[in-house]
């Protein structure tokens, strides 16, 4: 027995030390240290240096939210008063809230695409603070396209919510033939 116990501590003992010898040592992690306050990324630094596919995306998503915002406050005001002619502003918001994500979605490939090509033809493999800037701009694209459809959709049902309240039907022209389709299947039937 205790010779089958030397045996397998000896065959332990070499291939620790045969494995060790063949590692490698890495050098220590460098410091961490904070980027000078001029050289640090901001919002306004992903938008003005991405490119230009990406500021148009970019900023028509800024726009499409803005407008969703002014839209959807022009027409509340518009419900208390008793005005009509809400389909515009209905479909406007009902559209925004289902192509908002896509778009910023849209945005965020493109952008993915582009930096794994670039990745991809680069040797070394660049480190994460050279790929950050990429990464925040394709994140910042969907957030933008989220940002505009979640003011487009919670618009939309405020609202719709007020119309019902008022005793006003949004004036939703699409929608006038499936119920008169609806109507008809009905009496048919």
């Amino acid at each position: 027995m205790l010779r089958h116990l030397t045996w397998s501590a000896a065959a332990l003992a070499f291939l620790t030390g045969a494995s060790a010898a063949a590692q490698t040592i890495a050098p220590p992690d460098p410091e961490w240290m904070l980027v000078a306050p001029e050289d640090r990324l901001s919002l306004g630094g992903v938008f003005a240096d991405a490119d230009i596919v990406m500021q148009l995306v970019m900023g028509g998503l800024m726009l499409a939210a803005i407008a969703a915002l002014g839209v959807w406050i022009v027409q509340a005001v518009r419900v208390g008063r008793g005005g009509r002619g809400f389909a515009g502003a209905m479909a406007y918001l009902s559209a925004l809230g289902a192509a908002g994500p896509l778009i910023g979605f849209f945005g965020s490939a493109y952008t993915l695409l582009h930096s794994f090509i670039g990745v991809s033809n680069v040797r070394p493999v660049p480190s994460l603070s050279i790929m950050a800037p990429g990464f925040a701009e394709a994140l910042l694209s969907a957030m933008l396209g989220l940002l505009a459809a979640a003011i487009a959709v919670i618009g939309h049902r405020h609202l719709k919510a007020r119309l019902y309240s008022v005793g006003l039907e949004a004036d939703e022209p699409a929608a006038a033939p499936l119920q008169s389709l609806s109507r008809q299947a009905r009496v048919s039937a």
